[in-house]
């Protein structure tokens, strides 16, 4: 084929090598002028500064709004602890395990591992007082047991501690509410005009069912006494003859526990018992405490079995 015929299409390595040429070129340029150029900085010590100054700056702002905004969620979000303000005090029972809003004590008298946790449990809370605590609560553990070995079981109720707080007692009969206890109301009608101020009633009530007759006692009485009841510690006089002028100190948390014992408890039957504490201005749900009693015993055939007649 002659050389005249053939059609180049153009110099294709010139032409790629002249456009990365050119590129170049258009970068120079670019680098060099005036108005687009960006040459780094030179670091001085006055650019150093600036820099650091704007870092405390920024952080003191940021500092700033991360406080402002903690201090408006606490103050919208979270509820304010006052501790100058007085809290209500509640009521708490042991032993037993809740299920629900209801304590549940399950024990049987055969039942070794029941009884021995129930004693050391009961004995933990009593003992913490030093000696003045079995001696107050010394008529619920005559057996040993806390009453769980004889069939007289024994429940421990202590008002919580809110420091600073003073109670309103009822001091009559009358000024009891409506939905207090008649037996309470006769009880308080029964004390002296003395024997009635400032004490914090308590009244517990087993629910009415046929074939029950639980009797109730309350060791060592069926009451708080509210003078100082709610503080780290007192000091009151000695009265005594043998130290005229003198004084001693007293825990009052010793005597924010009574022991509730029930007599006459049948076994096999789900007991149901609501304690509460009267006060004017403790709220009855917080002094409201339910608790439900199951003593467990073995069950004696009433009828012959089967088997038994076969082999007569």
């Amino acid at each position: 084929m002659p050389n005249d015929a053939i059609v180049y299409s153009g110099p294709y390595e010139v032409g790629r090598l002249r456009r990365r040429r050119d590129r170049r070129v258009e970068e120079y340029l670019f680098r060099r002028s005036t108005r687009t150029s960006n040459p780094p900085l030179e670091v001085t010590m006055c650019r150093i500064t600036k820099l650091v100054a704007y870092f405390i700056v920024f952080f003191l702002v940021l500092g700033a709004f991360t406080g402002g905004l903690a201090v408006l969620v606490m103050a919208l979000h979270i509820p304010a602890d006052r501790p100058g303000c007085p809290k209500f005090p509640g009521l708490c029972t042991t032993p037993g395990t809740y299920v629900g809003d209801q304590k549940q004590i399950v024990w049987g008298i055969g039942n070794e591992k029941e009884l021995g946790a129930i004693r050391r449990k009961l004995s933990r809370i009593v003992e913490s007082y030093g000696l003045e605590g079995p001696k107050r609560m010394m008529a619920c553990n005559l057996d040993d047991s806390w009453g769980y070995a004889s069939g007289k079981p024994c429940i421990l109720m202590k008002l919580t501690h809110a420091l600073g707080f003073e109670a309103i007692t009822y001091n009559d009969a009358m000024t009891l509410p409506d939905n207090a206890p008649d037996e309470l109301y006769d009880y308080v009608v029964d004390l002296g005009m003395e024997a009635r101020m400032n004490r914090i009633w308590v009244a517990c009530q087993v629910k009415n069912e046929k074939g029950l007759d639980v009797k109730i006692d309350y060791v060592p009485e069926r009451f708080f006494e509210a003078e100082a009841l709610f503080t780290k510690g007192n000091v009151f006089l000695n009265d005594s003859s043998d130290n005229e002028g003198g004084t001693y100190t007293e825990d009052p948390s010793l005597r924010r526990i009574i022991g509730v014992q029930f007599l006459n408890l049948p076994p096999n039957r789900d007991i149901q018992v609501r304690c509460q504490v009267w006060a004017k201005n403790i709220p009855l749900h917080m002094g409201t405490a339910r608790i439900l009693l199951h003593q467990t015993a073995p069950v004696h055939p009433t009828t012959p079995l089967l088997l038994d007649e076969w082999y007569d």
